[in-house]
């Protein structure tokens, strides 16, 4: 049966490409005809792209979704395209809820909980969430990984393995490290489906925050949980951005303040960033509190990239482009810059756009992203770690922003950036 599942896969696999091949050839050859600009053809291989993932299913929506996080590596129209996947991919069966819990613990739902809802209350491509209520009376969340999501994650990491080989033939992409790329990508993957790397990190972050105020995680019942099934304490909240107007008394400044606390905290202080934080993830709880949901995906930093990611910072600060340069190239995993004196002139360009603004009328993100257009222009490769707490950056800045326009990320963070540019410790 496994050979036979393989084999249909593959089948079905190969259907999709040729079909949406054909679709997307006959698209940029009517674009064509018509006299359409580049940028249209460029907007129709994206959606086209898109379209294709979801058609393929589950793994290749969640590579998708990573794909949106590395503006080093892909375009921004790509980028734009991804950014708009969603994997809700609908939910499957009660019957392989039941099966998890009797390999994982012996017996089925309704023998380990006083109750248990067997329609689940959110959906995606990795796993689905029950309400559930322990005999103690405890309201909890009970996430079920899919069935068979392991097998197929290791069939579709195949064909991409394959793909990546047969593009590294071309030297322009084999400057992108198509291979390497993937392998990125299915360690994200990989951590996301065994749910015990997420109990693991929940655990982390518990001890990380332990005497803050204002932030919490929702608490594991540890015996409930297992690489297949992850059993947490019920969150009651409302998403961040709904909570100003949906919770009386909650001050949007301290919201927006926290939520910059939290995220430099994490890049600068713990080097353990959450690396899928958008605002679904972030609830606020009617005493205020910010949870922090879903923390499969996660970024680690040594000490050194926390320095390095500091320098960046200060040194675009200081007008420095030739130390950015120099730091990012020899960052990378890559090879040698190929053209290293033009990098470094359109990092300097780039450094000079904002010499004499004052940094409170520029958008940090914008400066993380502007610079990872300049390396992949150049084929210099980042870690992805860096990238991931450039995307945290982002996230944590635009919600902040809609929260408390006149709150200023950078300004939050020069402490930070001093100290760690020093050599100091926090």
């Amino acid at each position: 049966m496994k050979f036979v599942r393989f084999v249909g896969r593959g089948l079905w696999v190969s259907l999709l490409l040729l079909a949406h091949g054909l679709v997307w050839w006959l698209g940029w050859l009517g674009l064509l005809v018509a006299f359409r600009g580049k940028a249209a053809r460029q907007r129709w291989f994206a959606s086209r792209l898109a379209a294709l993932l979801i058609g393929l299913g589950a793994t290749f929506v969640k590579v998708g979704q990573i794909m949106s996080t590395r503006p080093d590596l892909f375009p921004p129209h790509i980028i734009r395209a991804l950014e708009k996947l969603q994997d809700d991919v609908g939910a499957f069966p009660y019957r392989h809820v039941e099966r998890a819990f009797a390999a994982e613990f012996g017996r089925p739902p309704a023998e380990v909980f006083a109750s248990f809802d067997p329609a689940p209350i959110a959906s995606a491509s990795v796993a689905q969430v029950h309400r559930a209520t322990l005999a103690d009376g405890r309201k909890v969340a009970v996430k079920v990984r899919r069935p068979r999501i392991e097998s197929i994650v290791r069939f579709d990491l195949t064909v991409m393995r394959w793909f990546a080989r047969v593009m590294s033939v071309f030297p322009s992409i084999r400057l992108l490290a198509p291979v390497e790329s993937v392998e990125e990508f299915g360690r994200a993957i990989r951590m996301q489906i065994d749910l015990s790397i997420e109990a693991g990190n929940n655990t982390r972050f518990h001890a990380l925050f332990a005497g803050d105020p204002d932030v919490v995680f929702p608490a594991l019942v540890p015996e409930l949980c297992s690489p297949r099934i992850l059993t947490m304490e019920f969150i009651e909240g409302v998403k961040v951005l709904d909570a100003p107007r949906r919770l009386p008394g909650v001050d949007p400044k301290h919201l927006a303040r926290t939520g910059f606390r939290t995220l430099l905290q994490m890049v600068f202080q713990d080097g353990f960033v959450h690396a899928d934080l958008h605002p679904g993830n972030i609830l606020v709880r009617a005493d205020g509190k910010v949870c922090i949901l879903d923390l499969g995906l996660t970024a680690e930093l040594t000490d050194a990239y926390r320095r390095a990611f500091a320098t960046f910072f200060a040194s675009w600060a200081g007008a420095d482009g030739k130390t950015m340069a120099k730091m990012m190239s020899d960052l990378s995993p890559s090879s040698k810059v190929p053209h290293y004196e033009a990098y470094e002139a359109d990092v300097c360009a780039f450094v000079n756009r904002y010499v004499g603004k004052q940094l409170g009328e520029v958008a940090v993100s914008q400066v993380a992203f502007d610079m990872m257009n300049i390396l992949r222009r150049h084929r210099v490769r980042v870690n992805p770690v860096f990238t991931m707490c450039n995307i945290a950056i982002a996230v944590t800045e635009g919600i902040g922003k809609q929260l408390a326009p006149e709150l200023d990320l950078i300004q939050e963070a020069l402490p930070f950036f001093g100290k760690l540019a020093a050599g100091g410790k926090l």
